[in-house]
């Protein structure tokens, strides 16, 4: 004969509540760490793959003077053969922009056989005109670089090991309140 004991389950184990949550969290923090480590690396590729397919477009301008519509969402390098860059100054102006002087060590483009370095970075606020004038050279172009690669490169390389962080911390501190509680 089977005799049960009365009030069993009083004396059962209380089940523990959020060690799912904390184990998930610790592992989502721990893979965190590494991929803020991997993902700048990754954002990098991503925005130069972006970048490239793209494509640098470039554009011929009058050395006497020029202009090109630019848009907000691209930078835009003002460039001279390599035989120019010692004589060429350029006086560029617009709406509302930040002109640079840039590293003429950068070839930014080979048209024919000529390279064309890198003599000024313009940053438009905003889409405008843009105008170009220069002296002591023969050639000027302008070429765009989007902007695109570098913001997706920032969305994954910043924003989401930054988002996916504080939803593991979240996890993991929720967790351990659940866990201490139960």
């Amino acid at each position: 004969m089977v005799h049960h004991q009365p009030y069993a389950h009083a004396y059962a184990a209380p089940r523990r509540r959020g060690k799912k949550r904390l184990i998930f969290g610790i592992l989502g923090l721990v893979a965190n760490a590494i991929g803020l480590v991997v993902m700048p690396i990754v954002a990098g590729f991503i925005g130069a793959v972006f970048t490239a397919a793209g494509g640098i477009g470039v554009a011929h301008l009058v050395p006497e003077g020029d202009s090109f519509e630019a848009s907000g969402w691209s930078l835009y390098t003002i460039a001279v053969p390599e035989a120019d860059l010692a004589t060429a100054t350029c006086e560029i102006t617009g709406q509302d922009l930040s002109v640079e002087p840039a590293d003429p060590e950068v070839t930014i483009a080979t048209i024919g056989t000529e390279e064309y370095h890198d003599l000024y970075d313009v940053f438009p606020s905003g889409d405008q005109e843009v105008t170009v004038v220069c002296e002591g050279v023969q050639e000027v172009v302008v070429a765009e670089l989007g902007m695109t690669g570098t913001l997706i490169g920032a969305g994954v390389g910043v924003v989401l090991p930054v988002g996916l962080g504080l939803l593991a911390l979240v996890m993991t501190i929720w967790g351990a309140v659940a866990l201490m509680r139960s």
